[in-house]
C-alpha cells in the first residue's frame, strides 16, 4: 500500500514559510522562485485537502489547519533532521565524544582513563560533561555517560561497571581508631550528600541495625566538599571507597567503622538508544568496559 506523503521539499517549504509568513522571504532562503515555493505548498494543500495558509493581497498567515499541521510536523521534521545528520556521522571514527560523569568521580576516577583513551586513539576528542545528579544527564547532549543507582534506564543502553563500596570514614586527628559500636558514629558531626540521603540507612540497614537519631550535620553537593571537610576534621562522612584511594593510602582518612555496605545499587555506563551504532561511540565504549573489566 502506496504512503500517503508529502515531498520533503514541500514540507521544508511550508515550514519555513509559516515561521516568516511571507512566501517571498522563504523563497530567497531556499534558492528558489517565489512561485516554485507556491507550487510546493500548493501540492502540499492538495495532498492534505484544506488550505494551510490564509492569503491576503500581498500577506500570507497560517489558517486554522496550518497551525495545527505546523504543530504535528515540527517535531518529525527535527527527528528527521537529527537522523540525518547522526548518518553523516555513522561511520566517521574521528571527531568528539561528550561524556558525561559527577564531578568528584571524573576527577577521581574516570580522567586517567579518559587520558589513556585518548594516547592511544588520538582521533577522537573526549570532552567531559558533568552532572550533580542524574536527573541532569541530558542525552541530548551527552554521547555516553557514568551513574550510580538502580536500573531500569529508559531510553538507555546500559552496561553495568562495577559495585559501589560505602565506608564510613575520618580524619584520624577526629577519630584516631575505629569505634566498634556503630550508634557511636552519630555523636559525631555527620557530613551528607545532598544526592544520597538514604546512604546512611542504607548503611546501618547493611550492618543489621537501625540507624539512630544523629546529631550535628552538614550538607555538600559534591563529595569533593566533603573529602575537604572530613581530612579538615570536621566531620564523619559516608563514602564511596573509590573516591577516597589517595586519601587512605596516604592516611589523611582513616575508616571510622570497620563494615564496608555494597547497596544493590551500582555503576552504569549509559548510552542514549537514538546514539548507539555510531562508530566513534562504540569504538570508546569497547575500549572502557574491556580496560575497567581489566583493572576490577
Amino acid at each position: 500500500m502506496r504512503r500517503k506523503l508529502p515531498s520533503t521539499m514541500s514540507l521544508q517549504c511550508f515550514e519555513l514559510a509559516a515561521r516568516l509568513e511571507n512566501f517571498t522571504q522563504a523563497a530567497n532562503t531556499l534558492n528558489m522562485t517565489q512561485s516554485a515555493l507556491s507550487r510546493q505548498i500548493k501540492l502540499l494543500e492538495e495532498l492534505v485537502g484544506q488550505p494551510l495558509f490564509l492569503r491576503s493581497r500581498q500577506r500570507v498567515k497560517l489558517s486554522p489547519a496550518g497551525q495545527s499541521y505546523l504543530a504535528a510536523i515540527t517535531p518529525m521534521i527535527d527527528d528527521l533532521e537529527a537522523a540525518t545528520l547522526k548518518m553523516l556521522s555513522f561511520q566517521d571514527i574521528s571527531g568528539g565524544i561528550n561524556v558525561g560523569t559527577y564531578p568528584t568521580f571524573g576527577a577521581r576516577w574516570l580522567l586517567p582513563y579518559l587520558l589513556d583513551f585518548q594516547n592511544v586513539q588520538s582521533d577522537i576528542n573526549l570532552n567531559t560533561i558533568t552532572y550533580l545528579d542524574n536527573s541532569q544527564f541530558d542525552p541530548a547532549v551527552i554521547d555516553v555517560g557514568i551513574v550510580q543507582g538502580d536500573p531500569p534506564w529508559p531510553g538507555m543502553r546500559v552496561d553495568y561497571l562495577m559495585p559501589e563500596y560505602l565506608a564510613p570514614v575520618a580524619s584520624p586527628k577526629l577519630l584516631p581508631e575505629p569505634v566498634n559500636d556503630p550508634a557511636q558514629l552519630m555523636s559525631q558531626r555527620i557530613l551528607h550528600h545532598t544526592t544520597r540521603p538514604e546512604s546512611w540507612k542504607i548503611w546501618f540497614n547493611d550492618l543489621g541495625a537501625i540507624l539512630p537519631e544523629e546529631g550535628s550535620s552538614l550538607r555538600y553537593s559534591q563529595y569533593e566538599l566533603i573529602i575537604e571537610a572530613m581530612v579538615a576534621g570536621h566531620g564523619i562522612g559516608l563514602m564511596p571507597q573509590v573516591l577516597i584511594q589517595r586519601e587512605l593510602k596516604e592516611g589523611k582518612l582513616v575508616p571510622a567503622h570497620s563494615h564496608i555496605a555494597c547497596p544493590r545499587s551500582a555503576y552504569y555506563l549509559l548510552t542514549p538508544l537514538h546514539k548507539v551504532g555510531i562508530s566513534k561511540i562504540e569504538s570508546f565504549r569497547s575500549w572502557f568496559l574491556q580496560r575497567v573489566k581489566e583493572l576490577h
